[in-house]
């Protein structure tokens, strides 16, 4: 059995307490995650813009800038055009964003989520 649900019957929860709960209502949804692709993204034009805080690869160069290598290729397209729309607030990402055009930004997502997720330095 699956570590969680061997700990919650344990504590004598019903496995349905595991069960995925929906967003509340009106909140955006997500579309379902494409299967990777198994050839490379190429790299985007525009990919300039965000190397100085999160790095060519996706992993931050700047204390507090996420790392986007590996992050789902849906969520990223998300946030950034929140970012462009102003939906989404930080300074510097809705300057940016609203250099981008929505060419761009799926190729920015595609790129940064086939990139390698972030690994500690002790795990390298």
């Amino acid at each position: 059995m699956k570590p969680l649900l061997v700990a919650a019957l344990a504590l004598g929860l019903p496995a349905a307490a595991l069960a995925q709960t929906s967003p509340p209502a009106g909140s955006p949804r997500l579309p379902p995650a494409a299967a990777p692709s198994p050839v490379a993204a190429a790299k985007p034009a525009q990919l300039g813009l965000c190397v100085a805080c999160h790095g060519e690869n996706g992993t931050a160069r700047q204390p507090g800038t996420p790392h986007l290598g590996g992050q789902d290729e849906a969520y990223l397209a998300l946030s950034l055009n929140a970012y462009r729309d102003g939906s989404r607030k930080a300074a510097a990402m809705n300057a940016i964003s609203n250099a981008l055009q929505p060419d761009d930004i799926e190729a920015l997502a595609r790129w940064y989520a086939s990139q390698p997720g972030f690994r500690p330095p002790a795990e390298r």
